[in-house]
Order: C-alpha cells, then sequence, then structure tokens
C-alpha cells in the first residue's frame, strides 16, 4: 500500500491573525474611543516637542517585548498624517521587524538595503500607504544591526528626511534588550515609550528610564496599553517624573515571540503608587 504524499501543512489561522492585524491599525471601523485617544496623544505629543528647524524625529521604544510599540507607532504616524502634515514612518527594528505585516508592505527593500547603499530612498520607499504617509520598511535582516544604525549612513539619511517631512516616527526594539534603540534616539527629537499593564515591570521601566536620561533625548510621553479595565476616561496626567501618562482603550495579543526570555508578566502598572 503506496503512503499518500504528505502536503506540507498551511498555517493554521493565518487568515485569522492577518485580519487581527489589520484590526489594530486605525481604520473607518475603528471605535470613537481608540481614535479620539490616539488624536489626545498626537496634541499632547506635539505640545512636548522642542521647537527645531525641519521635520522631527520621534522614536517609539518599549521596555521589553510583546508591550505594542510597533502598532502604536503605526498608529501614530496615522493620526499625524491625518492632519495633512507629510509623514514617514521608519521601521528600525531590524531585528524583528513587524511594520510590513500590519501594513501589508513588501520588507525586503528597506532601511538596510538604503543604508548599505544596495538601493536609493525613493526607489526603497513605499508612498502614500495612507494619505500624507510613506513608509520605509525594515529591509534585510542583517547580522550587524546596532553596528549599521551608528554608522554615518543612518545620521545622513535622517538628515535627509527631516528636509523632506514633517515628522519621521521610528519603530525601535526594546531599549533593554538591545542598544539599536539608544543609537537611534541619539539623533531624534523626543521619544515615547510603550507600557502594557500586566506586561510591564517595574524594574524594567526603571532601567528604561536610566537609559533614556544617559542619552539626554526628551520624553515625550508614555502610552498606557492594556488599561481599560481600570479607567472610565482618557485622559493624561502627570506621574512621578515620567512626563505625561496616556490611556489606552484596547487590550490586544501581540508582540515579540522570543525563544528565550527572563521577562515575565509583571506587577500591575496602574496600580503602582
Amino acid at each position: 500500500m503506496k503512503k499518500k504524499d504528505v502536503q506540507p501543512k498551511k498555517k493554521k489561522y493565518s487568515y485569522k491573525y492577518q485580519k487581527e492585524r489589520e484590526e489594530r491599525i486605525l481604520n473607518d471601523k475603528t471605535d470613537f474611543d481608540t481614535i479620539e485617544t490616539f488624536k489626545a496623544m498626537r496634541t499632547n505629543i506635539m505640545f512636548s516637542m522642542p521647537k527645531t528647524e525641519g521635520g522631527k524625529a520621534i522614536a517609539i521604544t518599549s521596555a521589553s517585548p510583546g508591550e505594542g510599540k510597533t502598532t502604536t507607532s503605526i498608529n501614530l504616524a496615522i493620526t499625524f498624517a491625518q492632519l495633512g502634515a507629510k509623514v514617514i514612518l521608519l521601521d528600525c527594528d531590524l531585528r524583528k521587524p513587524r511594520v510590513h505585516r500590519y501594513l501589508k508592505l513588501d520588507r525586503k527593500n528597506g532601511v538596510t538595503n538604503v543604508l548599505c547603499g544596495f538601493s536609493d530612498f525613493d526607489k526603497a520607499v513605499h508612498r502614500d500607504v495612507k494619505e500624507n504617509l510613506d513608509c520605509l520598511t525594515s529591509g534585510e535582516i542583517p547580522l550587524n544591526p546596532a553596528e549599521l544604525l551608528g554608522t554615518e549612513e543612518f545620521v545622513n539619511l535622517l538628515a535627509e528626511l527631516k528636509e523632506k517631512y514633517d515628522y519621521i516616527f521610528i519603530d525601535t526594539p526594546p531599549i533593554t534588550l538591545v542598544t539599536d534603540a539608544a543609537l537611534i534616539m541619539e539623533h531624534c527629537t523626543g521619544t515615547a515609550v510603550v507600557v502594557r499593564q500586566d506586561v510591564t515591570r517595574y524594574d524594567m521601566l526603571d532601567a528604561t528610564m536610566e537609559v533614556i536620561q544617559k542619552i539626554g533625548v526628551k520624553v515625550l510621553g508614555f502610552v498606557i496599553l492594556g488599561s481599560a479595565e481600570n479607567m472610565k476616561k482618557y485622559n493624561y496626567y502627570r506621574r512621578r517624573n515620567y512626563n505625561y501618562k496616556y490611556g489606552y482603550k484596547n487590550s490586544f495579543k501581540y508582540g515579540y515571540i522570543a525563544s528565550k526570555s527572563d521577562y515575565k508578566y509583571g506587577d500591575d502598572v496602574s496600580e503602582k503608587k
């Protein structure tokens, strides 16, 4: 009796996962509260930024994996673009890029290709992925992402983008795990830190602040995800020395999937005094 040819198994629920990814990005079906929350973030980030000539580069980071910085980066970029400003989103998480998956873009020609001189910016950039929003995906995964982001070519790329765009949003890796985010922030106008309830540990958040303070970059705000149960209104307020805290309605399940991680679910961020 002949064995039947074994067909490779298709990824189960791939359509479902893609649909879930798409639902996390602001669109015509996004609920009113979420849209208004991002508008509030936009307003406070704009007021928090120092006055500088040219475009403003904003790094979005987090303390550890799985906190939601990628979708926050995308949604903030979309919200700023809705003002009519010229905005570009860079995926500089060169280790585990995610932006291309949420926006359904080709990743292979992007940041790394431009920095290495294999492609020029005009050929690599994705124009008008949303109205007034361009995107430069990560490109090929390099062996030396930190060294690549620390080159003069990266500084020159940011300088070029500041002349072409009003706002540059940069999705970075978690700042406490690798040096990539710190290298990027040295050339940014400011940074916003994403924190997730029941995921972000206080020691990791403290470590994040220590790194940011050493760099000297301005903290534009903290985005708190997954805190809907403890928040009846979406407003902001000052807490400790951490500038503004923003509420965010939805509690999503997404982010990094690390094979080995020392980071476990921590205490409830919203309850610390």
